[in-house]
This record gives structure tokens, C-alpha cells and sequence, in this order.
């Protein structure tokens, strides 16, 4: 028998978007919020806490630890897509790199989405986030302090070959090689739960149900009316007086969508499952920054700190003049490969990574069971431009690790000069650089999912706000933008969809 509570708003998914809209929506004292999420409290936890110990946490029991499809162009690797289970979602196990983006990246989503989603209409909600509006920020972002000797090496070695210092990637100015600002306070981690949760999980019309999964949607005809979830061994009904918010992710969303009839209406048949809401779009439009680890070992062991967040430098670059943002990201670590953390301090490695693909993959059912988790296929490099950027990376990485800022540092009785095939090298080594989006791409046209106010096309009472909405990922790490879409449909849910552009706010990068 399922037990039944009821809310004015269920979100469904304490990740980096779903602990703003708590956080938002709960400051109304007269309104009643449900925060659902399918991991634990682990916010304690020094795994969590301690930025540096973030690679301990993928693949352990606060991951989804999912793995995609053999990928066709990858030489038929299966990809690991780490994502949060746990308060926090992903901004409690990522390396806490801030980045706004380029001020085109938000100037294609107004090509899809309205003006109010181009980058003068973004502007006002990345100001936010960032504490240089009116509001007093809530997230700390700080800029680098005692960097590790390989990542200031780092920086001297873009200076050789003739790349600008960037003090900040967010200043207006997007290209160049330098620090990253980190979203981290007093040496720990500052995540979505730290920063937006913490202080509104005391009110009494917040609830936060960690430790229960949503089962699927409940929904009369089109209208979603609440969710069924598993809390303790039992169900349990969680009916939304207004609305039902997904911020499950760009994995999670969409699957749920799917799962409880919203989606491609030959797919969901095939699967045995009644269409409620023929949402042709659902888990297309998927897509990812792909990278790959370029590393050269150490001839000396130099420590890393605990308050380092591991990727403490990079930078931004062009390939051929003339681009409208930057195509290639670096990402540089004092360690020997960026995903799985090996070798603390005993090498380093660079990772380009294409901050503009245009390859497109789609995210499907295996089943109609809800514990069974969807078939992840970003088709990474089926486009030859993301091969061709790759390439160019991998070059730029070994040009600096050849600098002498860099190379006095190397063991050279290790030879790790570029392979001759840089195509096959780079088809047996991309990663993800564990920035999935646009599974619920938002738009006007057939094949959107979400309309400009993010609410889910041909149905009611149900939005999404989270990665899955951006029509085209951002130059750059995905946090800073994800938080400002939830700013933006937090200030949409409660009617207040306008904020004062303050005219000493610094443009979006360019």
C-alpha cells in the first residue's frame, strides 16, 4: 500500500541545480517543497569535503557509475560516466572548476530558446551566482593560492610558445592559459549542497528526502500530478500541488521522462510502455566535452595539497583564427591521467579537450525497469571536426610539455614524444571530461523538449532545470551555467523572471 504525502513543489534530484531551486522556491514561508534524491547525505564525508580526494569517489557507492554504449569511433571503448548519488549530485564529486563560458555559446541557445536565454539574458543570472549583483553570493569561488609547481610551470610554458596569462577566464576575456578560479571555502569544497542547501535545510517548509528513489512520474492525462518513489523498502506517493521539477541530470531526466511515458512514442512502445506525452526529442541532442590525458612522468615526486582540486590550471585556444570562441580547452593536473588520478605529484598531465562538438548522440531505454539504467550513446568523434580539434590539442600539449618551463621537470628516460598516428591516438584514449548535457533540449521547434520556460512541451505542471536543457554545451566547465539556469527558472517557478543588469557587471567572456 503506498503512503501519501503532499508538497507545492517536488523536485526530483539534490544536484546542482535541484539545491538552488530549494533553496529559492523554500524561501516563501507559505509554500511546502520536497527535495527528492536518490543517494545519501554524504556531505561529511572527507571524500566529499577534502578537494583533492574527488577521484576516490568515482566508482564507489556515491556514483551511478555509468558506463556508455561500445563506442563506434572510439575503437569500441566503453566509456565511464561517472555521476553524483548523493546530496550534492555531481558538484560534490567534480574538480570544482568555475567557468561562465563564451558570451556565443549563450548566443546559440537564443537561436533555439528566445532572446531571454542569449548572453545579455544569461548575464544577469551568472552575476548572480557569482555575487557581482545586488545578492550577496551564496556559492565561494576562489582564485588560486599556492598553486603546485607543475601547474605555475604550467602557465610559464603557454608564455614560451606564446600564449597569453589569464588571470581570469572570467573577466571578459576568455583566451589565454592560466589558473582556474575553484569553487571551494576555507580549503574544502563548496557545492551546490554547501552553498545553497546548507542554509535553507532548517526551514519548515523544506523537506529533503535523501535515500529515495523516484520510481516514475504520476501524471492525470498530461498533467504531472506528483512522483512515486521507494523511501525504506516502500512505496511511497509524493503529489505536487503546482508543479514537479526534474534536475536528475542529463542521464537521470531524461530516462525518467521516458520511464513514465514522455518521450519517442515508437521507442517507449517498444518497450511496453504506454505514451503518455509524444516528446520525440526526449534523450537526443546528448553530447559531451570529449578529452584525452596526454601525460609525462615525473623525474621527481613534488606532494600535492589536500585543498588542491587536482585540474588547478588550463587554458583556452584557438586553432585557426578567426573562431567565434575558443575550440580547444586544456586542462592541466600534477598527476598522470586526468580521470582516474594516478600518480599524485609524480607526473602531470595535459588534456585538450573540444569545447565545441558538434557530435550528437541520443540517450535510450534498455527497459522498462526502472533499476535497469539507460543505453548512453554520445557517438563520441563520429564528427570529423571533433576528431580534427582533438588532434590539434594533442599537438598543443606535447609543444608545452617540450617548453623548458615544463620539460625540467620530466623524466626524459621515459620518452613521450606525440604518437605518429594521432587519429588512432586519440580514437584509444578520449575520456569524458564529465560534462554530459542537452538530453532535454530546450527550443521552439518539433524536436525540442522543454519550451523557454523549461516546462516540458505537451504536458503540465512539469518542468526540467537542469544540463539537459542547454541546446549546445558551453566553452568550458558546466557548472557556472548550470547554477544560472536554476537562478533563472527559480525566479520563472516563483514569477520574478527579471533581474537588474548592474552596470559595472563585467560582460560574459568574449
Amino acid at each position: 500500500m503506498s503512503h501519501q504525502l503532499r508538497y507545492d513543489y517536488v523536485i526530483v534530484g539534490a544536484g546542482l541545480a535541484g539545491c538552488v531551486l530549494a533553496h529559492r522556491l523554500s524561501a516563501d514561508p507559505d509554500v511546502t517543497v520536497a527535495l527528492v534524491e536518490a543517494g545519501p547525505d554524504a556531505t561529511a564525508d572527507p571524500r566529499v569535503t577534502q578537494p583533492s580526494r574527488w577521484p576516490q569517489l568515482m566508482g564507489s557507492e556515491l556514483d551511478w557509475s555509468y558506463l556508455t554504449v561500445p563506442q563506434r569511433h572510439l575503437n569500441g571503448r566503453r566509456l565511464s560516466w561517472p555521476r553524483g548519488r548523493l546530496v550534492g549530485g555531481s558538484s560534490a564529486m567534480h574538480a570544482m572548476v568555475y567557468v561562465e563560458g563564451h558570451a556565443s555559446d549563450y548566443d546559440v541557445w537564443a537561436v533555439h530558446g528566445g532572446t531571454e536565454w542569449g548572453s545579455r539574458g544569461m548575464l544577469p543570472w551568472l552575476a548572480r551566482v557569482a555575487g557581482t549583483a545586488d545578492d550577496r553570493a551564496l556559492l565561494s569561488v576562489e582564485s588560486p593560492s599556492r598553486p603546485h609547481p607543475f601547474a605555475e610551470a604550467f602557465v610559464s610554458a603557454g608564455e614560451e610558445i606564446g600564449l597569453a596569462v589569464n588571470p581570469d577566464f572570467n573577466s571578459g576575456q576568455q583566451e589565454g592559459i592560466g589558473l582556474y578560479r575553484v569553487m571551494r571555502r576555507a580549503g574544502r569544497r563548496c557545492g551546490s549542497a554547501d552553498a545553497y542547501l546548507a542554509p535553507a535545510v532548517s526551514r519548515a517548509n523544506l523537506t529533503v528526502l535523501a535515500g529515495t528513489r523516484v520510481m516514475r512520474l504520476l501524471l492525470d492525462e498530461t498533467t504531472a500530478t506528483g512522483v512515486q518513489v521507494r523511501r525504506a523498502g516502500r512505496l511511497v506517493t509524493l503529489r505536487a500541488e503546482r508543479e514537479v521539477v526534474l534536475s536528475a541530470g542529463a542521464v537521470a531526466t531524461p530516462h525518467l521522462l521516458m520511464l513514465s511515458g514522455i518521450g519517442p512514442a515508437d521507442h517507449l512502445r517498444a518497450h511496453g510502455i504506454a505514451v503518455a506525452c509524444d516528446v520525440p526529442g526526449v534523450g537526443g541532442n546528448l553530447h559531451d566535452h570529449v578529452q584525452v590525458s596526454v601525460s609525462f612522468p615525473a623525474d621527481r615526486t613534488l606532494p600535492v595539497a589536500d585543498a588542491s582540486n587536482l585540474g588547478e590550471a588550463g587554458g583556452f585556444v584557438s586553432s585557426t583564427p578567426g573562431l567565434p570562441a575558443p575550440d580547444i580547452q586544456l586542462s592541466f593536473a600534477p598527476m598522470i591521467d586526468l580521470n582516474d588520478a594516478s600518480g599524485f605529484g609524480r607526473g602531470f598531465t595535459i588534456g585538450p579537450a573540444v569545447t565545441r562538438p558538434v557530435s550528437r548522440g541520443r540517450l535510450t531505454l534498455q527497459s522498462a525497469d526502472p533499476w535497469q539504467p539507460p543505453a548512453i550513446d554520445p557517438d563520441y568523434l563520429s564528427q570529423q571536426a571533433d576528431v580534427d580539434t582533438l588532434v590539434e590539442g594533442v599537438r598543443l600539449a606535447h609543444r608545452l610539455a617540450d617548453t623548458r618551463s615544463l620539460r625540467r621537470f620530466r623524466d626524459l628516460t621515459q620518452d613521450r614524444r606525440a604518437p605518429a598516428d594521432l587519429v588512432d591516438f586519440c580514437r584509444s584514449n578520449a575520456q569524458t571530461q564529465f560534462h554530459p548535457v542537452g538530453s532535454c533540449r530546450l527550443g521552439t521547434d518539433t524536436d525540442a523538449v522543454v519550451d523557454s520556460d523549461l516546462l516540458v512541451r505537451g504536458c503540465e505542471g512539469l518542468r526540467v532545470v537542469d544540463a539537459s536543457v542547454m541546446p549546445a554545451v558551453t566553452t568550458g566547465n558546466i557548472s557556472a551555467p548550470v547554477f544560472a539556469i536554476a537562478e533563472k527558472a527559480a525566479a520563472k517557478i516563483v514569477g520574478r523572471d527579471s533581474a537588474p543588469l548592474p552596470a559595472d557587471v563585467p560582460s560574459v567572456p568574449a
